[in-house]
């Protein structure tokens, strides 16, 4: 049988069908619509003319001793079916994802869909391994012309001439040159950031396709433009490519590109003539488009002559893939209309054959009426809507480049009006202008004079009683001196006379600053200090942790004395200082953050009204004062005429003691982090009627799932400090598929901004901006600070504050959190958010908790490594490194996969129940996997049977003389076809059929050996 060799390019499709299902992905579908009578006979046999005409349409392709091979194969032919108007798109479909049986042929379909008397469409498919961009224009006109010369309006095309010899392999010169070119230069990353991509940015799938034109005149006006700088259509739209990746926070924007390989005596035959190739650049925002289109253009053009020589044959050890970068690139010239004689045509150019590839491939299709732009993407990885805005966004970058070429790239318009607005919650409550904590008190207190307002261990005082001790002792500060904003410290142990102690200052209009008794002294003097606080509220227990530090009132017997009439206090303005907290700074040095009362009290009437809150509640209080949610748990049942329940410091460190007092006073409202929630559900909450609250820190889905089915309804809720306790909510549903920290709660607005202080778009990853009703006034007695965190919005006025949180906005108005702008870190080039490890690591059954943290150092042994500390699931099978390494790299790229594990019996936590990263221990492994350790000598190495015929196996591929156990073939001249005919000799001598990707995921002779002999005594047992 006659054989003709294969390409490379065809060599390299081939191995990639042969690694992993690719289902549709090498399929290039396109249809001729036709308004008129279709003669079927004529078509068949204008198609076998075609197929005669084109040899490539009839190849089979077979494997010979790990090669790839063509053979003669049989035309395809003509069928023909019926459909109807409505089901042709969902038929197109189906039909384009037929699979092929490349071994049996041919290699193309042809399918005639008759929809009506007069209405028919011609579907043509062909593999890829057969075909590319350029042979859709010649089989269209060669058709065409068959078609003609069939139905007696058009002579016999004119014979082709005999076809140049098959394309030869990659020459050794043009190898070693392709191999200097790409020598130092960068490679495209494993990631991408994309508006909405979730899971691997990697990867073959089930896809969509988001299809339009460009506007015909904005097309004219890019191709003067491209004129104007002196370079192609194909390189303005590259550049913007990657202007757009850029814009959405790729700092080196990375776009392999489909370069053609035809020869000129090629133009008229149908085959495979292409190679894909990255070009990958490093923008600076700040240049201007016109100048950094030309550097494109360089860069570009400096691959051109190494255009034939796939990359994985000229950079050693790259492993093959469908897709060079996650986001790929087509562009190519169409010919005008084609026209089949006696029939009214229009063309569709590329159709999508319903897989996908990497993140987003980008085809552009541009002919003499029209530029085509079709963006493919997995729908697993990129929601429909978020591909859509990706080419509403593209379509604006285009028109800002041929407006003004010479824009900085940072400058170019990109967003409309709705992503450039920010996020705004609910109008604020008709109760809410004005108002201030001491007004809702005085409210509450006079409506509610007999109900139990407060309970601590066997105590329990009403409303009246509370009123009391707390007017009594705000009458004994003003006596001591304390005016609206005066700061006084409550150093208090839990109980209804902290409580008490913070109201009183309330009432006479101080400040309350919490002083947790557990705090070191170093830091309890230094918050005293800094604060300025010259009146402290202390019980005899813990009046020693503030002594020295102003004036002390104690708190002892304070609901023991008989409420004496009330007395006239200060007014306060909601513009008046509430409480002053001290949160961790990054450079260890706490910040005190300046609340007002207009804050605290619209944050606690928009949760009044998000939770639905009242008379009938019982909130169980376990946070520490210190941390500034407590404020929602101990004064929000107040406003409202509820109840409050404060756990001691015993029973908020023991779960079981938690859930005795959620049965025993029928709590139905309770706020903790995730850590504390984990603590309850451990041993053994279920509160069908209790409304959950979880927030500090980062949700997990695992966990939520946990919770929600244990409570009546659970809440997610986010904010930092200087907003004034939470800023977002979302309310989890039912047995959730993800966790998000939902929308701003009325009053507030949210904006996700990028590096130069602009929202980005939508979906994109930026740096959470939050503002409106619940912002601080700032940092005590540091102006430099308050200035940089908060900002004013130049085009609206509007104030916010920059959190430092990394988020991005959902489709459906929601903000996703992805952890801290200051923990991200950057790993071998790459920037990786440990909080997106964490995420996924606890989706794993066996994990209960984890924390992820760079370990080790870049002049250390193996250079520094991600490391991730889990804690296991109570009685869940302890999973093995293998299994969580393979479990991560389901959705994460390689780079983000941790080398070390170190499991712990539970995580350290910050006295606010918030993952210490700084106390994690060293893991107990000295670092990941490194480079394989140099090979010994092959004389003295253990060579078995299987190894010295595995290892003989390489040296005759590779044309070696010796070859190590642990010798990296790679680095010997390995390559993808080198593979597989080391596979293809491994079946035929030792009778195993070794897996391609073990070649590329340890190659080495020992690997492949070891892999050969499990295999062998698979086959024995």
């Amino acid at each position: 049988m006659t054989t003709i060799p294969t390409s490379p390019a065809q060599q390299g499709i081939w191995v990639n069908e042969r690694l992993a299902p690719l289902g549709s992905v090498h399929h290039m579908p396109f249809a001729a619509h036709f308004e008129g009578a279709v003669d079927e006979e004529a078509l068949a046999a204008a198609c076998a003319d075609l197929a005669a005409r084109h040899p490539a349409l009839s190849l089979t392709v077979r494997e010979d001793q790990g090669v790839p091979v063509l053979t003669p194969g049989p035309a395809p032919e003509l069928s023909v079916r019926t459909t109807t108007p409505g089901r042709l798109p969902a038929e197109l479909l189906r039909l384009s994802a037929e699979p092929f049986d490349l071994a049996a042929g041919p290699p193309a379909r042809f399918t005639l869909l008759r929809t009506g008397e007069t209405r028919s469409t011609l579907l043509v498919v062909a593999h890829h391994i057969a075909f590319d961009g350029t042979s859709t224009d010649v089989l269209l006109s060669d058709l065409a012309a068959c078609w003609a010369h069939r139905t007696g309006a058009g002579p016999a095309p004119a014979s082709l001439a005999p076809p140049a010899a098959p394309e030869p392999d990659i020459d050794p010169r043009a190898l070693a040159a392709a191999g200097a070119h790409w020598a130092g230069r960068p490679l495209p990353a494993a990631e991408v950031r994309l508006p909405g991509l979730t899971g691997r940015p990697d990867g073959v799938g089930p896809g969509a396709a988001v299809a339009f034109d460009l506007d015909p005149s904005l097309r004219t006006e890019l191709t003067d433009t491209a004129e104007k700088l002196g370079i192609t259509l194909f390189e303005l739209l590259l550049a913007a490519l990657h202007t757009l990746l850029l814009r959405y926070g790729n700092e080196r924007p990375a776009v392999a590109v489909d370069l053609g390989t035809r020869d000129p005596g090629a133009t008229d035959r149908i085959g495979v003539h292409v190679n894909e190739l990255p070009v990958v650049t490093a923008p600076e925002p700040a240049l201007p488009f016109a100048e950094f289109a030309r550097e494109v253009r360089a860069g570009l053009r400096g691959c051109y002559p190494h255009r034939r020589v796939p990359l994985a044959r000229a950079v050693s050890g790259l492993r093959p893939g469908v897709a060079l970068a996650p986001v790929s690139l087509t562009y190519r010239r169409r010919i005008a209309p084609v026209e089949f004689a006696g029939l009214r045509t229009t063309i569709d150019w590329v159709l999508f054959p319903g897989t996908a590839r990497g993140a987003l491939r980008v085809h552009l299709v541009d002919g003499p009426d029209r530029l085509g732009v079709l963006l493919m993407h997995r729908t697993e990885a990129l929601a429909p809507e978020r591909a859509e805005r990706v080419g509403a966004h593209l379509r604006r970058l285009l028109a800002a480049i041929a407006a003004a070429p010479g824009t900085p790239l940072a400058d170019l318009p990109l967003l409309d009006e709705a992503e450039s607005a920010p996020v705004r919650g609910p109008e604020p409550a008709a109760d809410a202008a004005g108002a201030t904590l001491p007004a809702l008190l005085a409210r509450a207190f006079a409506a509610h004079p007999d109900r139990v307002a407060v309970v601590g261990g066997e105590d329990a005082f009403t409303y009246g009683r509370l009123a009391g001790a707390a007017g009594g002792l705000a009458r004994r500060l003003a006596d001591a001196g304390v005016t609206p904003g005066t700061v006084v410290a409550v150093c208090a142990e839990r109980s209804p006379e902290m409580l008490a102690a913070v109201l009183a200052v309330t009432l006479v209009g101080g400040v309350y600053l919490p002083v947790d008794p557990a705090y070191p002294a170093e830091r309890t003097a230094f918050v005293l200090a800094d604060a300025g606080a010259p009146v402290v509220l202390a019980q005899r227990r813990t009046a020693g942790r503030v002594a020295g530090s102003g004036r002390t009132l104690l708190l002892d017997g304070l609901f023991d004395t008989a409420p004496a009439a009330p007395a006239a206090l200060p007014a306060v303005t909601p513009d008046d200082l509430a409480y002053l907290i001290y949160t961790s700074g990054s450079t260890g040095r706490p910040k005190g953050v300046e609340v007002p009362h207009g804050a605290l009290a619209h944050l606690l009437l928009a949760f009044r009204d998000q939770l639905e809150t009242g008379p009938g509640d019982s909130w169980l209080a376990v946070t520490s004062l210190s941390f500034d949610i407590s404020a929602l748990e101990l004064l929000l049942p107040l406003i409202t005429g509820g109840r409050v329940v404060i756990a001691d410091e015993n029973q908020v460190r023991d779960g079981r003691a938690l859930t005795a007092l959620i049965e025993r006073h029928s709590v139905t409202r309770l706020q903790a982090t995730p850590s504390g929630w984990r603590l309850m559900l451990d041993a053994g909450l279920t509160a069908p009627a209790l409304t959950a609250l979880s927030g500090g820190e980062a949700l997990p889905l695992p966990l939520a799932r946990r919770l929600r089915e244990r409570v009546g309804r659970l809440w997610n809720v986010y904010g930092p400090t200087e907003t004034t306790i939470w800023s977002t909510a979302a309310e989890v549903p039912a047995a959730p598929g993800e966790v998000s920290i939902g929308r701003p709660i009325a009053g507030t607005t949210a904006r996700v901004l990028g590096p130069d202080g602009g929202p980005v778009p939508h979906g994109v990853t930026g740096e959470l901006a939050l503002g409106g009703a619940g912002l601080a006034r700032g940092y005590r007695g540091r102006p430099r600070l308050t200035a940089e965190r908060f900002v004013t919005d130049p085009a609206t006025g509007e104030r916010h504050y920059r959190t430092g949180d990394l988020a991005r906005l959902r489709p459906d108005g929601g903000l996703d959190c992805l952890g801290r702008l200051d923990d991200q870190v950057k790993l071998r080039g790459h920037r990786i958010e440990p909080g997106e490890i964490e995420a996924r690591l606890q989706e794993h059954p066996a994990v209960a908790a984890a924390a992820v943290a760079v370990r080790g150092s870049a002049d250390g042994p193996g250079g520094p490594f991600l490391a991730a500390y889990p804690v296991w699931r109570p009685g869940a099978p302890v999973p093995g490194t293998a299994e969580l390494r393979a479990f991560l790299a389901l959705t994460l790229p390689d780079v983000m996969v941790p080398g070390v594990f170190h499991a712990l019996p539970r995580l350290p936590l910050t006295p606010n129940g918030k993952t210490d990263r700084r106390a994690l221990p060293e893991p107990d492994r000295e670092q990941p996997s490194a480079a394989a350790p140099s090979a010994p000598d092959p004389a003295d190495e253990p060579w078995d049977e299987v190894t010295t015929e595995v290892a003989a196996i390489w040296r005759e591929v590779l044309g070696v003389p010796s070859i190590g156990l642990h010798d990296d073939v790679f680095d010997l001249g390995a390559h993808s076809l080198t593979i597989t005919q080391v596979a293809a000799r491994i079946r035929r001598r030792l009778g195993a059929e070794v897996p391609l990707e073990v070649f590329y995921e340890e190659p080495t002779v020992a690997a492949v050996a070891d892999a050969v002999t499990l295999e062998l005594l698979a086959q024995e047992s």
